[in-house]
């Protein structure tokens, strides 16, 4: 199961706010599974973009600016960046054999 949190629902219009989107991956019983290490991707629509991408592991090679990353011990980041419009973005989260996740947050002026 994915979960996804952002750590702020709402950010400004202004091309530089920020919201934290923390990923887990997540067994049955709702507990994050600390040995996931699934490929997942994010796809991103709506006023804003994709700012970075990160997962903790100090031996991964991946690129941060991908729309894609390995979770470690069951977890990732997904950075968001507004752009200078306001609405609503949605972060959609995927990965092989695993229910998808979107995530949404509100753009305002």
């Amino acid at each position: 199961i994915i979960a996804a949190l952002a750590d702020r629902t709402v950010i400004k219009a202004n091309g530089q706010d920020l919201s934290y989107v923390t990923v887990e991956l997540k067994d049955a019983h709702g507990c994050t599974n600390p040995r996931a290490e699934n490929n997942l991707q994010f796809t991103i629509t709506g006023p804003g973009s994709i700012a970075g991408v990160g997962n903790a592991d100090p031996q991964s090679t991946e690129s941060f600016q991908q729309p894609h990353r390995r979770a470690f011990k069951g977890k990732c980041l997904v950075i968001i960046k507004s752009n200078n419009k306001p609405g609503t973005i949605t972060l959609h989260i995927s990965g092989n054999g695993l229910k998808s996740a979107d995530v949404q947050v509100r753009v305002e002026q």
